[in-house]
Parts: structure tokens; sequence; C-alpha cells
């Protein structure tokens, strides 16, 4: 994200507290069924379900990012509606995680700016990507040391610019074999693997 991050297996040295996970939702650039680059669309649900689990995994921000004003006012709207009418206080938790920004760089300086530059990780079902992977393993012990932002994207995956702007990419779900999950399940399984039963 413009700001160079340790290299994969390096030592960590700074002095964050464990666990400081930050998630995006990303909606642009996406890649079409055709291979071209689109912006999605909001897809509502995705608002407060994945916001419970970030919630039940210890996130500590999830963002939902989109360029489109439009499709940010309908986020903020379902954001509003949760917080205001929503009568059990453990979903109302839940969506005061969720950030509806812009641009993905945003979120970056956030995090930045709160706790240090974070590591930044991409996902994607697909498992031959050019890109340096993490495992599971590794993975968890980084992120007892660093902050770090876990990417998400919509449609039919990110776009290449994407990836190249990550440290890393976490492994797929399931690498072989069908393998078409929806976001909600994807982000659910990943924080899973990621935290488990740590706080």
């Amino acid at each position: 994200m413009g700001t160079p991050s340790l290299a994969l297996g390096s030592p960590l040295p700074y002095p964050w507290g464990p666990m400081s996970l930050y998630i995006a939702l990303l909606h642009f650039p996406m890649r079409s069924r055709v291979g071209g680059i689109v912006a999605t669309a909001l897809t509502s649900m995705n608002v407060p379900d994945i916001a419970r689990t970030a919630r039940t995994y210890g996130v500590k921000r999830y963002y939902v990012v989109t360029p489109l004003a439009s499709q940010r006012r309908i986020a903020e709207r379902l954001r509003e509606f949760w917080l205001e009418e929503e009568e059990l206080p453990n979903r109302r938790e839940a969506v005061e995680l969720v950030a509806v920004r812009e641009e993905l760089g945003e979120c970056y300086e956030e995090i930045a700016a709160a706790e240090g530059p974070p590591l930044v990780w991409g996902t994607s079902a697909r498992a031959n990507l050019p890109y340096p992977r993490l495992g599971w393993e590794e993975a968890r012990a980084l992120l007892r040391g660093h902050p770090v932002l876990v990417l998400f994207g919509t449609g039919n995956g990110m776009a290449d610019e994407l990836f190249q702007a990550c440290d890393a990419l976490l492994p797929p779900v399931r690498s072989r074999g069908y393998n078409y999950l929806s976001v909600r399940a994807a982000v659910a399984i990943i924080l899973d693997r990621l935290k488990g039963e740590e706080p």
C-alpha cells in the first residue's frame, strides 16, 4: 500500500498488542465474468452478517469499501438501521465495527495512524496466482505481533493491482474441487483459521 513492510519470515519486533486484525470488503477494482474490471454492487446482507462474524473473532474494524457514492449511501443507511432499529444489543455491537470508505488507502492510513503500518494480506479462491503466499501457521504467528488488514473481494474476485499491493496472499479456503463460496462464508472460515479460539 505504498509503505514497505516486513518480509515474510522476518522477526516480530513491533510492540502492538495481540491480534490487531482488520478486514476490508472491496467492491473495486474487481474482475468481471469476462475478465474486465468493474465496480460491484453492494450486497445488503454482507454488512450485518460479516459484521457479526468480525465481532465474534475480535476484528477491530470492518471496512466496506466502494468508490460509488450511491453504494456508500446504501451501506451507511444499512449501518444506521441496524444501530438504531435493532433491539438485540449483540447485533448492534457487531454493526458498530462497520466503517464505510471510498478507497482502500483510507483504511490503510487510519490503521497506520492508530497502530503503525499494517501488513496487508489478500484472499482469493484461485490457487495459482503468482504472488507470495503465507501458510496458516505463519499468518497466525505474524498476526500476534503486527496489525493486519485482510482484503476480501466481491464479484469474480480482486483485480491483479490489488494483489500486487498486498504483502502476501492467504491460502485459498479450498485449493481443489468445487470452490465457489459466498464472501460471507469465506470471511467466516478465514477468520476462524486465523483466530480460532484466541481473543
